[in-house]
């Protein structure tokens, strides 16, 4: 009975940390845009990315996909057994479960009577889980409808059907190819790293690509369909973590780049000592 008793509580908990959300989100990008907090994020030069993207995905088509159709056969069951457990790495779960919990974990509980600084803290690791679950989930799921509209043939089919069958919609995942969407998640997850651990941008970097390639290595997709995916997902995670920087919501834009604050706000530290403080206040 008392868990029963506590479902209301619980969600009104949950409503008044949206509304406090909202009302953050207006105060800081009204902050913003009156010239508050300074220079701006310094946009990557789009037109070039969008030239070498779609130039990858047009040799992919003209040169590689066919080749790569014929040669997945020829793979080793070694290398195969290893990339398809690389590939496990671009399962969107991996990050949408804990993101997910630390969004309703830490909303559930009683922030009352917890002192400025430790409700700091825990509302950073909130909007840290609410970037990371919207940037793998909307990536995610917004691919999927890309590739049902688009409707191309798998490599499963190429012996039939060859790499430039299409035939939309696709709703089986026989015809869910392009973009791949293993590649948009590991694209996602790219930045995500990215951005909170900058030093090891390249170790992200590599990974995510690695994973993408992995998708072609196990017969999944063609690289034409990988190239599309991590470029649309990263391109995804980097401009929600534009919007989130524009509203002073985690991110912030130092020297023209977005940053996490000097001030470290994701410190395990400091959650420690605000989850201490939570404990002791409930």
């Amino acid at each position: 009975m008392s868990l029963l008793a506590s479902i209301p509580r619980a969600i009104f908990r949950l409503k008044d940390q949206w509304k406090h959300f909202r009302t953050l989100r207006a105060v800081r990008s009204f902050q913003v845009r009156s010239g508050h907090f300074g220079a701006a994020v310094r946009h990557p030069d789009w037109l070039l990315i969008l030239t070498v993207v779609v130039s990858l995905i047009a040799i992919g088509f003209l040169f590689v996909d066919q080749a790569a159709g014929h040669w997945k056969s020829t793979i080793s069951p070694q290398t195969y057994a290893f990339f398809r457990t690389l590939t496990e790495v671009g399962k969107s779960e991996f990050l949408l479960v804990p993101a997910a919990l630390a969004i309703l974990l830490l909303g559930l509980l009683s922030w009352d009577h917890l002192p400025r600084s430790a409700k700091a803290v825990l509302t950073n690791y909130q909007l840290l889980g609410l970037y990371a679950f919207v940037a793998v989930a909307g990536s995610g799921i917004s691919n999927n409808l890309f590739k049902m509209a688009i409707g191309r043939a798998r490599p499963r089919h190429f012996d039939t059907l060859g790499p430039f069958h299409f035939d939309p919609p696709g709703l089986s995942s026989g015809f869910q190819s392009f973009p791949s969407g293993h590649s948009t998640t590991a694209g996602a997850m790219a930045v995500i790293f990215l951005l909170l651990f900058p030093r090891l941008k390249w170790i992200w970097l590599g990974l995510g690509l690695w994973v993408a390639a992995s998708r072609v290595i196990v017969g999944a997709h063609y690289p034409s369909d990988t190239v599309a995916g991590f470029a649309y997902g990263a391109s995804f995670a980097w401009l929600l973590a534009l919007w989130f920087a524009n509203r002073r919501l985690l991110f912030r834009g130092e020297k023209g780049l977005i940053r996490l604050p000097s001030s470290r706000p994701l410190a395990i530290s400091k959650l420690l000592k605000a989850l201490h403080f939570l404990r002791h206040k409930a």
